[in-house]
């Protein structure tokens, strides 16, 4: 299979556009680490020109760039970022105009005159590929096999970057939903507290059993307060302690009614 149908294919792969989309990393602010990357990238290659670059389903995102000021994203056209982010390795191109996989590219063709173009892919920890880092020049060049392997660390540390920043969105989240939890328990505890002190001055005045009906087996000893009845239409006099945990964890159980009476003036509607 070409190297063009292999990159067609896992362009449009729903699994990897996936696993991009999970990094949140498309159209985010641009990153430092990734601005540094990319002059490393440059620097190694001794290119004019470095990029990190995001493949997407439709074009290549630019996450960073260095000497291309301006540029945020490519199209997805074969020969350079869209089939070079699917190779096993390294992906060099040492004179564009004389490579048939890129001698019709645009930025071959076009005004920027791309003649070197090197790339590593980026790849994830579960294997999926994301796109490069990129070192681009106007004129004819060669990589050593040395400069070839710090272009493929260098395309590790973005995938490591991006798995911390993975994380760092995932607790962020957590935290979040941990903090509405709480809020949403504080808020209910809060409003049964309310409910429980307005029952308990209610049914104050009203006959009820000297102590606690809600100790279970142990027994409890504490004053009896506030009546609750359940869905069966039983009913319990209870401290306030017993009662509020009748309340919390049974969803039948519920504070009585003025009249006392648990289900009596539903039943009798």
């Amino acid at each position: 299979m070409s190297i063009t149908t292999d990159s067609t294919i896992a362009l449009t792969d729903p699994a990897r556009l996936a696993a991009v989309r999970r990094y949140e990393i498309l159209d985010a602010p641009t990153d430092g680490q990734f601005d540094t990357i990319a002059a490393a990238a440059a620097a190694v290659c001794g290119t004019p020109i470095a990029t990190v670059s995001i493949v997407d389903a439709d074009r290549v995102w630019f996450a960073a760039t260095r000497g291309l000021d301006g540029v945020a994203q490519v199209g997805t056209e074969p020969g350079l970022c869209a089939s070079a982010f699917c190779a096993d390795g390294p992906y060099v191109v040492n004179d564009a105009v004389a490579d048939p996989r890129t001698l019709d590219h645009p930025l071959v063709r076009g005004e920027l005159g791309l003649r070197f173009y090197a790339a590593a892919p980026i790849v994830t920890a579960d294997g999926h590929h994301l796109g490069t880092v990129t070192a681009i020049d106007g004129i004819p060049r060669e990589l050593t096999d040395a400069q070839k392997t710090v272009l493929g660390h260098l395309a590790d540390q973005v995938a490591q970057h991006l798995e911390l920043r993975l994380a760092t969105i995932q607790a962020v989240r957590a935290e979040r939903e941990l903090r509405t939890e709480a809020e949403q328990r504080a808020a209910a505890a809060a409003e049964l507290a309310a409910q429980m002190r307005t029952a308990a001055t209610k049914q104050a005045a009203t006959p009820h059993p000297e102590r606690c009906e809600l100790g279970g087996a142990r027994g409890c000893t504490a004053p009896a307060e506030i009546k609750v009845a359940d869905s069966w239409g039983d009913s319990a006099w209870g401290c306030t302690t017993h009662v509020e945990e009748a309340v919390i964890n049974v969803t039948s159980v519920y504070i009585a009614n003025e009249e006392l009476g648990g289900l009596a003036a539903y039943l009798n509607r």
